[in-house]
């Protein structure tokens, strides 16, 4: 069986999709792996483990860790028992620098945001009472028991008055947060990221501006495009779901298309470009591309999981720093450029995420208070 294969079958179980002949499948290399593995395991800890992964294979909706397998050299079956949640066996000295992790811990991110109003006044609303949380240009704005904030014009498209007022909607490190637009068009906004709108949309077009990460499910108005503004680029939509990830901090803006279809114009090659659902659109300071990408990879982080196909460290560590409201520091630089393929639960503490990248044995971390140190 070839690892596309095995990452696809791996793929299929996160999702919890996997057949019985598929389980079967996977149950057997699971064991041709742990056959040729360093680590010493006992007839009957290796049936354990194997009963652990057939009672885990039926659970929908559990993140696997999945490894790219030319590049990690560690022993096939502890990642298959880490991606699983089965028991497996640790050198001492492997068991004891887990423990120093586990020792300084930080908790995933919470629903919570500010809501700034057109008037300065802001609004915490992880604290925030459910109901009506206030009146802005003529729009009430309330939160809903789910936590979504929702706005109910009461004054005409157009209007002057109106066309003044605008909100922003700020999540800091360690928050993520859904919004129901003025139009009806729902946002979900990631860690560290703002987006700027008006409190009634105008009668002509439907703009906001983006900084950080945002998945769009856009209300289809043919008479008034939505428009997303980002640092590098603009997105003209009529109705679509479509995921824009554009951090001032990265050097790549990327719009990834779910549904419909989204025209893409940057702002330095003045290039402009159509993309298709399955397609990404890859924006810096020279250049406009696209490519076909696997859209789950984009939406994992609203569906709970980080995902990372052949992703450097650096880049995988700006996303579980934004998200555990850590910094990162690099003892070892080398290590930025370590790629890796993964899939890990964002609701986990953030040891259990370093852990698995571990796991892989071409990295190590240290967390020293508010900083997760790399260390090779």
């Amino acid at each position: 069986m070839t690892d596309k294969q095995i990452v696809s079958l791996l793929k299929k179980y996160g999702k919890g999709k996997l057949n019985p002949e598929e389980k079967a499948i996977l149950e057997s290399w699971y064991l041709k792996q742990a056959e040729s593995s360093s680590n010493e395991l006992s007839d009957a800890e290796l049936d354990k483990n194997l009963a652990l992964i057939r009672s885990n294979l039926v659970l929908k909706q559990q993140p696997v860790p999945k490894f790219n397998w030319q590049r990690v050299a560690v022993a096939a079956s502890l990642l298959i028992f880490a991606a699983f949640g089965a028991h497996f066996f640790l050198h001492k000295k492997d068991r004891a620098d887990t423990a120093k992790i586990v020792k300084k811990d930080a908790s995933p991110g919470k629903n919570r945001a500010t809501l700034i109003l057109s008037n300065g006044k802001k609004i915490i609303l992880g604290d925030a009472s459910n109901g009506q949380l206030a009146s802005d240009a003529g729009v009430t704005i309330n939160k809903t028991k789910s936590g979504e904030i929702i706005y109910k014009a009461n004054a005409a498209p157009g209007n002057d008055t109106v066309k003044t007022g605008f909100n922003t909607l700020t999540t800091a490190k360690g928050e993520q947060y859904q919004l129901i637009l003025p139009d009806g068009s729902h946002v979900w906004l990631n860690a560290a990221s703002s987006v700027k709108y008006p409190v009634v949309f105008d009668k002509k077009e439907r703009m906001v501006e983006l900084n950080g990460e945002a998945y769009f499910e856009v209300v289809h108005k043919p008479e008034s495009p939505f428009k997303v503004k980002t640092r590098r680029q603009e997105v003209e939509v009529l109705g679509t779901h479509f995921n824009i990830y554009a951090y001032d901090d990265e050097s790549i803006t990327r719009t990834t298309l779910v549904e419909g279809s989204v025209k893409v114009s940057a702002f330095t090659s003045h290039n402009t470009i159509v993309i298709k659902p399955g397609q990404q659109s890859l924006v810096d300071d020279y250049n406009l591309k696209v490519e076909t990408v696997d859209t789950d990879d984009a939406l994992a982080w609203k569906n709970g999981y980080f995902e990372f196909n052949d992703e450097s460290l650096e880049s995988i560590m700006k996303k579980v720093g934004r998200w555990y409201n850590l910094d990162v520091e690099y003892r070892n630089t080398t290590a930025k450029n370590q790629l890796f393929s993964g899939s890990v639960s964002r609701y986990k503490n953030v040891s259990q995420v370093i852990k698995t990248l571990e796991l892989t044995n071409a990295v190590h971390f240290k967390i020293e208070g508010n900083t997760i140190l790399v260390i090779k």
